[in-house]
């Protein structure tokens, strides 16, 4: 009897032990499916490190354009705004791999003070480890909530003042479209500005100038909320470290 029962224990103690070693091969696995998730986040992150960086730089150079005009609104010429553009430019072109081609040739055809150039981060593998689960996954809270920040929150009110930007932008070119309608013939819009610009017209740009303002400055704390995330990860998963420095 005792015989029969060492040997229930030991083949007992058998499988316990086979299960345990699964567990333990089976929790490995998922960790390091976790980990590589949450480097390849990481990249998309250092993407948008890299997006922000360049979107800021054109949100500031409209800033400086729209300052410049306001300054010297009585005497200022279109041409002159063109000028200031190939020096300090956001309008661009997106050239065959995928690099921007920032246009700085004087054209009448661009109404310049009507860019506002969109916001498109990328957000699609943080969207998947939303759907799939991988998010909720991550053991950090103060990781997760700052993931999750930069992509909700942050992201959405940069969004809401781009939006803003181009609803101001759109009203200065329907100033322009309404002038223009006045004529009956061609009428490009340097001579436009030049004979019919206004207070009217004053004060649409000031509205654009206060939006761009607030552009700048939520851009400037979304990219440094950025490098605080790369910075947790590379903390956390210390396997990722080498990508992040």
């Amino acid at each position: 009897m005792k015989k029969y029962l060492a040997e229930g224990l030991v083949i007992f103690a058998s499988i316990f032990a086979s299960f345990s070693v699964e567990n333990i091969r089976q929790d490995s696995i998922e960790k390091d499916i976790l980990n590589e998730a949450v480097i390849t986040l990481g990249d998309e992150i250092e993407s948008n490190i890299e997006y922000t960086k360049e979107h800021l730089k054109q949100v500031e150079n409209m800033l400086y354009l729209t300052n410049e005009l306001l300054n010297r609104y009585d005497e200022i010429k279109l041409t002159n705004l063109y000028e200031i553009h190939s020096n300090n430019p956001f309008i661009y072109n997106i050239i065959n791999n995928g690099e921007l081609e920032y246009i700085k040739k004087y054209n009448d055809q661009y109404n310049i003070m009507s860019y506002w150039n969109a916001w498109e981060p990328e957000d699609v593998f943080f969207q998947s480890m939303l759907y799939s689960g991988k998010l909720l996954e991550i053991k950090n809270k103060k990781l997760r909530k700052e993931i999750e920040s930069i992509y909700t929150k942050q992201e959405e009110r940069i969004s809401g003042m781009t939006l803003l930007t181009k609803d101001r932008t759109e009203r200065i070119f329907e100033w322009f479209e309404t002038e223009r309608n006045k004529y009956d013939r061609d009428i490009p819009n340097s001579e436009l500005f030049s004979i019919h610009k206004n207070q009217k017209l004053k004060n649409l740009i000031n509205l654009c100038r206060g939006n761009l303002e607030a552009r700048v400055s939520d851009l400037e704390n979304y990219l440094q909320a950025l490098n605080n995330v790369v910075l947790l990860i590379s903390s956390a998963y210390l396997d990722a470290r080498a990508i992040f420095v």
